[in-house]
């Protein structure tokens, strides 16, 4: 009897536990029910009429049944119980994930805006006389932008490596800087390359105590490099993102930064050797000829006088007969050189061609342009007259055109001075002009 009752029973309670496992709850409870009563029936058939007769039978009948039940309902509900916490848990982790996608999507999207507005400021600026000025205002922004930078001070690294030169400055003002490269917590970022947030703990409380000794206040500073070569560095007095959690974003944009500004100089240099000779360094002809034009336009603007001249070195075609070019070279870069130095900064002076310098000279009239032009054929008479450095004669010649109480363009004042230039050369003079006066080389040294 108790065989007939058991052996049916047991594996009839296993395949419930199977079965509702996989079904879940609701099914594996209707599974239970469904097996329960398969047993009963199963039961019924071996033992017949005399199984209800029998008290312990009927109660051994009924507690299988309700056990077979419970199985299913148990075994419905155990994998719901035990992938509750999981689910709960795999939910945390997608919603912190999700959460980290979105800031890392708008971090992102941040960058690329950010490379857009760096494409269309190069676009407006990249044919500037001096871009850096509005390059120092565009990362000025960009911090601002990002991660609401204040009081920032962009600096460029002079050429000795000893000053710092506010970006937006140049010419004189950038001459008289006197902010030390090598002091204070600037110098401690430019000269080991490594950035600094307040309160960092991985640079450790020397560190802090330099910074504090800045008259300063400063919040972020990172340096900007060229590999191993520091161009220049950005100080931030305050910021609204805490460093200790944004430093993967902070530094993003000081690599943002620094490409833009490898960028920037980049463009400048090819702009430069693509409208200066590379012997001598001054611009070639289209390029002084578009600078020469607005020079002019301004001059007469304003109600000035302009010059042009033309410099002639004669004896250049021996140095290249007999293969010398390097020493023709040498001449071309000692002249340009001595021109530049004595120019100003209004002129322009360009490569006219092989053998000649061209130089446009604002507010001064063709007597007193002569006499400026006289002292650089003096110097340009002197350094050709060496004609054993040079190895033959060599003649430094000059043509002088003024505009007087005309407004001739460009190109008349041009023709006029290579006129004047092919004067001095048939007369044998070291300079002619428009006024009827001729100067001979004045004694001088190189």
């Amino acid at each position: 009897m108790e065989r007939l009752l058991i052996l049916p029973w047991f594996p009839i309670l296993l395949g419930v536990g199977v079965g509702a496992r996989l079904l879940g709850p609701a099914r594996g409870l209707f599974l239970g029910i469904l097996c329960a009563c398969f047993w009963v029936a199963l039961v019924q058939a071996s033992m017949g009429m005399a199984l209800w007769l029998q008290p312990w039978s009927v109660i051994a009948v009924i507690a299988g049944a309700v056990a077979i039940t419970a199985m299913g309902a148990w075994s419905g509900r155990s994998p719901s119980d035990l992938q509750g916490p999981t689910s709960t848990a795999g939910h945390s982790l997608t919603t912190h994930s999700s959460s980290l996608n979105l800031s890392h999507a708008k971090a992102l999207g941040q960058v690329a805006e950010e490379l857009d507005r760096f494409d269309d400021w190069l676009s407006a600026h990249r044919d500037d006389a001096n871009p850096w000025s509005a390059f120092d205002e565009f990362i000025r922004s960009t911090l601002y932008r990002c991660v609401g930078a204040k009081h920032m001070r962009v600096f460029a690294l002079s050429h000795e490596g000893d000053r710092l030169i506010p970006l937006g400055t140049s010419g004189a003002l950038a001459e008289m800087s006197d902010q030390s490269a090598r002091s204070g917590i600037v110098g401690h970022v430019l000269t080991t390359g490594r950035r600094f947030w307040v309160d960092d703990p991985q640079h450790g409380e020397l560190v802090d105590r330099l910074a504090k000794q800045s008259s300063d206040v400063i919040a972020w500073c990172f340096p900007v490099s060229w590999g191993t070569r520091r161009l220049g560095i950005v100080t931030v007095g305050s910021l609204d993102a805490a460093p200790d959690r944004s430093r993967p974003w902070l530094v993003t944009l000081e690599k943002l930064v620094g490409q833009f500004w490898l960028t920037l100089r980049g463009s400048i240099e090819s702009r430069s050797a693509s409208q200066h000779d590379p012997v001598s360094g001054l611009a070639i002809r289209p390029a002084f000829l578009r600078s020469a034009q607005h020079a002019l336009a301004e001059s007469f603007k304003q109600g000035e006088p302009v010059a042009v001249a033309v410099f002639a070195i004669e004896g250049m075609r021996a140095m290249h007969d007999v293969g010398r070019w390097d020493l023709a070279d040498e001449l071309v870069q000692e002249l340009s050189e001595m021109l530049l130095r004595k120019v100003r900064a209004e002129d322009c002076i360009g490569r006219f061609d092989g053998s000649r310098f061209i130089l446009l000279l604002r507010r001064v009239d063709s007597a007193l342009a002569s006499l400026i032009i006289g002292q650089l054929m003096s110097r340009g008479t002197a350094l050709c007259g060496d004609e054993e450095r040079w190895g033959t004669r060599v003649v430094f010649r000059g043509g002088v055109s003024g505009s007087g109480t005309e407004q001739p363009d460009l190109d008349t004042l041009i023709r006029r001075a290579l006129i004047q230039c092919q004067a001095a050369r048939d007369s044998d003079l070291a300079m002619a002009n428009d006024i009827g006066t001729v100067e001979q080389p004045e004694a001088a040294t190189p």
